[in-house]
């Protein structure tokens, strides 16, 4: 005959295993939280580049378009929208008619009034002639 004493399995998770099942569910919750953050810094930088090489490339499309190539040196004087988006553009030309080529350089470098938030200046240049 059988006692009605026998031990029944027991049902249900110890305090030990609900404590670390939240362990490393905090340490999952954190990394995605961590990696998420550092994935919105990189497309702001991103995003960021990619509108200084924006307003370098207008600049170029100006002097490209540009009517007269004789005073094609007054670009790097005149100001298109001076802080775009926080970006300063400066840009310089340069004209070579040494040995009777006839070749203008035009610089463009964009930079950002806060430092350190374009990391290098984007550059761009093209060279032109008649």
């Amino acid at each position: 005959m059988t006692t009605g004493n026998a031990p029944q399995p027991r049902r249900g998770f110890t305090l030990i295993e609900v404590m670390m099942a939240l362990v490393i569910l905090g340490g999952v919750v954190l990394a995605i939280g961590m990696s998420t953050t550092t994935l919105g810094r990189s497309v702001s930088t991103s995003d960021i580049q990619n509108r200084a090489q924006s307003v370098a490339d207008m600049q170029i499309g100006r002097a490209r378009a540009w009517p007269t190539y004789a005073t094609l040196s007054q670009l790097s004087a005149i100001k298109y929208n001076g802080t775009a988006d926080g970006l300063i553009t400066a840009t310089t030309v340069v004209v070579d008619s040494a040995a009777g080529k006839n070749l203008t350089t035009i610089t463009v470098s964009v930079t950002s009034v806060q430092v350190g938030v374009l990391a290098t200046p984007v550059t761009r240049a093209v060279s032109l002639a008649p």
